[in-house]
């Protein structure tokens, strides 16, 4: 473990293994930053025993079996593609005139990268949402392939790699294992990432949280926002405890925000229960229209976000939610109240998709004047 944890701090230490992902807060850094949240949750519902992701180590984000006793570690370079697929001379450099690849590329620089760790056992992926068209040594097409290894591309492309390789490390060409680098296609929508990364956190509390599923956009947004701060603490670490503590975030750190999201308010709970006083003495046809329309406002909060087809086109609803408990109404009043304000604001909602859009934000007002 001593050698592990010294060989990080020492690539941690050289200025000339690092290779991070450019400009932050652009489209392509939210890509990195939201697939990131994809893969801890991936990790955690196949039931790892632990794990760590360091964001801006060596590559855009390092990937380690351990937060305490690392043995293993992936690098991930992620990259957006808009419109055409990812071809060799883009990843490596090579074309069909000249093999040779090139040392500035992306997938020659992570393969250098993930050879200089000799304590651990180290991988690489390159992640991007584009296909892959390369040529590989079965004659097959690679477009459709989620995952291609290195060594599988065409033999003129492999030998020329593994003898630039092995002559800037002055060591055999047999000796470079290509298969440790990989070529991933990832299905998350570059142009529909919020919505993506809310539906993948929902399917994960509906598992670990399920009282809490509606609060999963709230959740995803969260974890969006402590990775996204990760990922901009570029500066020089002294140690393998400040990296964990500037740039990780590992398995225990999913926990906590797991057990912080139990702690809060059951909002389902409480939009039912608001939903059951009003609707005590409504006709049958009508309290079970209003009931379906409120299950799917909560749903498409949580899916859609601000675009979805129950936006308040700038009503103030807390407003009109403090002016109605400053002045002491009942909650049938307020109710009463709220509608008659939502409807002329959200003249596309049926009345009854009105009254649970009532219910739904005066749950949400109420909950927010709770003391955290």
């Amino acid at each position: 473990m001593g050698n592990a944890i010294q060989e990080i701090e020492a690539v941690e230490a050289d200025d000339a293994l690092h290779d991070f992902g450019g400009p932050h807060g652009n489209k392509g850094g939210d890509f990195a930053q939201y697939w990131l949240i994809g893969r801890l949750l991936e990790l955690e519902k196949a039931g790892r025993p632990d794990y760590l992701f360091l964001c801006e180590y060596v590559q855009d984000i390092a990937e380690f079996d351990s937060a305490v006793q690392p043995t293993t570690l992936c690098l991930y370079q992620l990259k957006k593609k808009e419109g055409t697929h990812w071809q060799a001379h883009e990843l490596t450099g090579q074309t069909q005139k000249s093999k040779v690849p090139k040392p500035d590329k992306p997938v020659i620089k992570l393969l250098r990268h993930v050879r200089t760790f000799k304590s651990l056992k180290a991988t690489g992926a390159f992640v991007s949402n584009g296909k892959f068209d390369v040529s590989l040594a079965s004659g097959q097409s690679s477009i459709n392939d989620p995952i291609v290894g290195l060594h599988l591309l065409d033999s003129s492309q492999t030998a020329a790699i593994k003898e630039a390789i092995a002559a800037a490390e002055g060591i055999d060409a047999a000796a470079v294992d290509l298969s440790a680098v990989e070529l991933w296609n990832s299905t998350l929508a570059i142009d529909d990432l919020e919505r993506h990364i809310d539906g993948i956190v929902m399917e994960f509390l509906s598992e670990r949280a399920p009282e809490h599923v509606a609060q999963a956009k709230s959740f995803a947004e969260a974890l969006f926002t402590r990775v996204r701060a990760l990922a901009r603490r570029t500066e020089k670490c002294v140690d393998w405890s400040d990296l964990v503590a500037r740039r990780g975030f590992g398995r225990k750190d999913l926990k906590s925000a797991v057990e912080r999201l139990q702690a809060l308010p059951d909002k389902a709970t409480f939009r039912k229960n608001l939903y059951d006083k009003l609707s005590h003495d409504w006709q049958f046809h009508k309290a079970a229209r209003v009931l379906s329309a409120l299950t799917a406002c909560a749903r498409d909060k949580v899916l859609v976000g601000t675009g979805n087809r129950w936006a308040l086109n700038g009503l103030d609803v807390a407003q009109v939610c403090a002016a109605c408990a400053a002045s002491e109404l009942s909650d049938d009043h307020t109710f009463k109240t709220l509608c008659e304000s939502l409807a002329p604001a959200c003249p596309a909602l049926r009345p009854d998709e009105i009254n649970a859009l009532a219910i739904y934000e005066m749950t949400e007002w109420a909950l927010s004047q709770t003391p955290a």
